[in-house]
């Protein structure tokens, strides 16, 4: 019988855990940006080999509540807690450990989580091992008697960790079968694929404000393209200008950029359209936010 364990990715907004999740699935399951909050929702990512299940459940990042949008992500990403058998704290080798960190351990203490690791990410961008070294011993001294280094351009630190994760595994029927590797439908990584082209894009113009409803997929034969019906809501009017663009610019280069990621990762062509709409303030009204699925 194969092992399983629940494994909660932890920690400030853009320091590197959907990265973590998709480098260990090697695949682009959970959406990376160089910009902070892009991740909304708890994506639950399923490694398997021949001993072991592990069920990573990447969360968004914890962040100073700006909104009413905010406060409920952060929420999310506290409930994961009671139900999972491990944490993984990342914290980026770049940065000093601050207080946004400190406030994120502090909450771990006060849920009396006892199975965790921290986890130091982007080592591959910093070439000084004593900074290194200062940060795994203040990592220590806040209460992790583990922690491990990650980078991109070091393959066998994810190696490594997962067999440290194992030995937080226990025997059970597996959650998942061998060939799934995430929970998520491709109607919801068609929602993601788009948001993410528009974050890209217009993060300075329209930071957190974008929503994505995946109005209808249809899924069709293999000679016939995939018909996804999207709509963007944005918060206030004058954003809607700025996302379509002169002359419709700006919405079809999202377009392109957002059907080319899904034929690459559904492996079949798409005809997308998206229309954009304003749904006022939406970010500050919990019936508005329930209703976008957060």
């Amino acid at each position: 019988m194969k092992k399983n364990c629940i494994v909660g990715l932890i920690g400030r907004p853009n320091v590197g855990k959907s990265t973590l999740l998709n480098q260990i699935l090697e695949y682009d399951l959970s959406i990376v940006s160089n910009y902070a909050q892009t991740t909304r929702d708890d994506i639950r990512g399923i490694y398997n080999d021949n001993d072991c299940q592990i069920i990573f459940i990447d969360t968004p990042g914890i962040h100073k509540g700006e909104n009413l949008l905010s406060e409920k992500l952060n929420q999310k990403s506290y409930s994961i807690l009671k139900d999972v058998d491990l944490v993984l704290f990342i914290t980026p080798a770049n940065e000093t450990i601050g207080r946004g960190d400190e406030w994120v351990i502090n909450k771990l203490n006060e849920n009396n989580i006892k199975n965790k690791i921290a986890v130091i990410s982007k080592i591959d961008l910093v070439n000084d091992n004593e900074k290194l070294n200062e940060k795994a011993s203040k990592l220590k001294e806040l209460g992790f008697k583990t922690v491990f280094g990650i980078g991109l351009n070091f393959k066998q630190t994810y190696k490594d960790l997962i067999n440290e994760i194992k030995s937080y595994a226990y025997e059970g029927e597996n959650l998942y079968p061998d060939d799934q590797i995430g929970d998520v439908s491709m109607r919801f990584l068609a929602k993601e694929y788009i948001r993410k082209a528009a974050i890209e894009n217009l993060y300075q113009e329209i930071p957190h404000s974008i929503a994505v409803e995946i109005n209808d997929f249809k899924e069709q034969e293999e000679w016939q393209p995939y018909l996804i019906d999207a709509t963007i809501y944005v918060k206030k009017d004058s954003q809607k200008g700025i996302l379509i663009g002169k002359n419709g610019s700006m919405i079809k280069k999202i377009s392109t950029q957002s059907r080319l990621q899904m034929e690459e990762i559904f492996q079949h062509k798409i005809y997308l359209t998206i229309n954009v709409k304003v749904n006022n303030d939406w970010v500050d009204d919990l019936n508005k936010i329930k209703k976008m699925g957060y």
